[in-house]
């Protein structure tokens, strides 16, 4: 559970970049104003959900060495997806 929320929430930062809307869902549309925060909300919320879940359940200093590794290895995934099959990251119809 902690991998995919914190995969989300990266997943929805990189949304609120323009590259990466674009990447993923095509240059012919731009992302609003108001999906940018919401993506760049919903994404920073996430992130920290999930580290608090991680110190809830490891105590404070494993869960923060866990919850950060587990950061940092999801982004590294996201970034590998967002490289070489940003358009398999649609999840479904164009949001618009």
């Amino acid at each position: 559970m902690l991998c995919v929320q914190v995969f989300l929430g990266f997943y929805c930062l990189s949304l609120s970049l323009t590259r990466h809307y674009t990447q993923v869902f095509g240059a012919t549309r731009r992302a609003t104003p108001l999906r940018v925060r919401f993506y760049r909300f919903s994404g920073y919320s996430m992130l920290l959900i999930a580290l608090f879940y991680s110190v809830s359940i490891w105590g404070l200093a494993l869960g923060l060495v866990y919850g950060l590794g587990t950061a940092t290895f999801t982004a590294a995934i996201l970034a590998l997806l967002l490289t070489y099959m940003p358009r398999r990251l649609t999840f479904g119809q164009h949001p618009d």
